[in-house]
């Protein structure tokens, strides 16, 4: 294992089909598929805490260009801004923690009654991956 903090459960799923099909069809930029991941491999139960200009700086891009792709990533559902440098990974994609933990945080965001339905509903272009596909 790398790194001092453990891992995060990412489902095989969105890595093997999702992930891949996202890049290779411009579903996805590069750049958000890099900001995607330092967060996944950022994340504590699920909640990211970082500004634009830490994830700019471990991926080596400028702070600028963060903002439009964690919004993209956003409106995909594949992560929500809680508050000011304050982020939530769809834990249906990673998850940081046991999965008693992870179903208490699904619960928790889905009680929320997003607009958005975040964490369950991804955007029109993801609908080709069902729900009880993806996780």
């Amino acid at each position: 294992m790398l790194g001092a903090d453990g891992y995060s459960l990412v489902s095989n799923y969105f890595l093997r089909r999702v992930l891949p099909y996202c890049l290779m069809h411009n579903i996805i930029s590069k750049l958000q598929a890099a900001v995607l991941s330092n967060m996944i491999g950022r994340q504590k139960k699920g909640k990211i805490y970082a500004t634009h200009a830490e994830i700019a700086d471990e991926i080596g891009v400028k702070r600028t260009s963060i903002g439009h792709a964690l919004d993209a990533l956003c409106e995909k559902n594949l992560v929500r801004k809680a508050k000011r440098s304050s982020y939530q990974l769809n834990p249906r994609v990673a998850y940081n923690g046991n999965g008693q933990e992870q179903r208490d945080f699904l619960a928790e965001l889905r009680a929320l009654a997003l607009e958005s339905k975040f964490p369950d509903e991804l955007a029109p272009e993801l609908s080709l991956f069902p729900r009880s596909e993806v996780g």
